[in-house]
């Protein structure tokens, strides 16, 4: 006798081969292909829906949020049943010594309890707490963060603390190494450096996943260090979140993709790729949009800084370089009332202050001010999702949601990004098919990250399944709405057990920790 029984849904493989229908069970934590004769303790009419295999999100940040109940509510409700977190540099372990300190911090002010040092450790932690599956890359901030005392000099002896806690971590089973190279203190690391780490990713089978260094005037420079760093250390590696920001650079998406698709030809065994959100906007910390000296010393010293005149004239001359629009940078962050939901141009007027006075006197208050800036092209951003090697991702917050001290409101992309995505390219646009467009959100992260038996709708793959309703898929989240659940998933299943069942969220706990080893 199965456990379950889904009957007359339309089956999408994971594979873009065509979908049909067919009779799908469960039977513990795995999926069974049965006949139509096969019994089970519950059964579910499919009729009109699309079973899939369980979403998974390749890019989420912290890993903190797992503590706090329900913290994975939004995206289950996108048909998400793994997420990867650790990207852009930041990991919740390893902890070295220097990173204590802003971690007992960070602590404090969001409301998880730390007291882990390893990866191992953290696993340890949240394996009794998840909603769905979750994986970790191994952050190079964390990391220099964790050994280095000088974020400007590194020595041979710390290099070697580096790559031997990613090493560690590597074989307590991180999937590889993130680098978010315009945050400190990753944004000071040299090519060799990071190739070395890359190397150990390598060495035990992981991947590197980066933010590259610049993805606005100079991203093509960029992205060729990165498949640089693919080169000299042999890894897989994939560009996140690839976008080409500000007017001025629109249009270089093609010409990028070209490059990655000309290295990939000339590197069979180390395929890179891209993820993608379905968004026109960005959102990160306001204190990326200032030249990269201010935070060398530490981001605590940051306000001081910005008393002298010459740092300010420094912003005022970036500013200009750069060509922001201030017009289409909005305050997320809402613990100071004044700037909440504004643009910076907006508090300029309000304030008579010059750009650089604004951006200067909003960091002063608080350095890790949170932004929502619209400086993406919408053909660039079709043209991304579109090729064939990119995966879709929320790169969401994986702490504010749930946790009982919110820090501002998240990005759209969080509650909605993977509705947003099937919504517009399969039913608007109809650019997409249903089997080519779940193709992307489930076998080929699979596949890149080396999750084994998830991704496809096989016999004794585990039972991450998602039965949808497409004519209701919607992304509700907004920019000024952005905490609206998505519609459009009736059930959906992690390691075998109903975590939605008809609409609605059940409580309980059935995700795993999902590691290389």
């Amino acid at each position: 006798m199965l456990d379950y029984i889904i009957r007359n849904a339309k089956v999408c493989t994971g594979l873009k081969e065509e979908a049909t229908v067919k009779t799908i069970g469960i039977k513990g934590d795995k999926i069974v292909l049965c006949n139509d004769d096969a019994e089970a303790n519950v059964e579910i009419d499919g009729t009109g829906m699309i079973l899939a295999p369980g979403f998974i999100d390749p890019h989420a940040s912290t890993g903190f949020g797992y503590f706090f109940p329900e913290a994975a509510n939004h995206k289950l409700y996108q048909g998400i049943t793994t997420e990867i977190f650790g990207n852009c540099g930041t990991s919740p372990a390893p902890i070295g010594k220097h990173l204590i300190e802003t971690m007992n911090r960070l602590s404090e002010e969001i409301g998880f309890p730390f007291d882990w040092r390893t990866t191992e450790e953290y696993f340890d932690r949240i394996q009794d707490k998840l909603q769905f599956n979750i994986a970790t890359l191994v952050g190079h901030s964390t990391i220099r963060h964790g050994s280095l005392d000088d974020w400007h000099k590194i020595t041979p002896e710390q290099l070697d603390e580096m790559k031997a806690a990613l090493k560690q971590a590597m074989q307590e089973g991180a999937l590889g190494f993130s680098t978010g190279l315009i945050y400190a203190p990753g944004c000071f690391a040299e090519l060799d450096e990071l190739v070395e780490l890359a190397k150990v990713a390598a060495e035990n089978g992981g991947v590197y996943a980066s933010h590259i260094r610049d993805e606005r005037n100079k991203i093509e420079e960029a992205v060729e260090e990165a498949l640089t760093i693919s080169e000299q250390a042999n890894v897989k590696t994939l560009v996140s979140h690839l976008k080409a920001a500000e007017h001025q650079n629109w249009g270089k998406i093609p010409k990028i993709i070209k490059k990655i698709e000309d290295f990939n030809e000339a590197h069979p065994d180390m395929q890179a790729a891209i993820d993608v959100y379905p968004y026109t906007a960005i959102s990160t910390k306001l204190r990326a949009f200032v030249p990269k000296y201010i935070l060398q010393d530490g981001i605590e010293n940051v306000p001081e800084k910005l008393k002298d005149p010459q740092v300010r004239k420094d912003i005022a001359d970036w500013i200009v370089e750069r060509d922001y629009a201030l017009d289409q940078m909005m305050i997320i962050s809402d613990e100071f009332e004044e700037y909440y939901n504004k643009t910076v141009a907006e508090i300029c007027e309000e304030h008579q202050l010059s750009p650089s006075d604004a951006i200067s006197e909003i960091l002063t208050k608080s350095t890790e001010t949170w932004i929502v800036y619209h400086c993406i092209g919408q053909e660039d951003i079709d043209t991304a999702i579109l090729w064939e090697k990119a995966m879709i991702c929320t790169d969401s917050w994986s702490y504010p949601i749930n946790a009982p001290k919110s820090i501002g409101q998240p990005h759209p992309r969080s509650y909605g990004a993977f509705t947003e995505y099937l919504e517009r390219y399969v039913l608007k646009l109809n650019k997409l098919s249903w089997e080519e467009a779940i193709h992307k959100i489930t076998y080929l992260p699979a596949q890149f990250f080396q999750i084994k038996d998830r991704g496809q709708i096989a016999e004794n793959y585990f039972a991450d399944l998602v039965l949808l309703n497409p004519s209701k898929v919607k992304a509700n989240a907004t920019y000024t709405s952005p905490r609206s659940l998505s519609d459009g998933v009736e059930y959906l299943w992690v390691n075998g057990k109903l975590v939605i069942e008809d609409k609605k969220i059940k409580n309980t706990q059935p995700g795993q920790v999902l590691t290389l080893n």
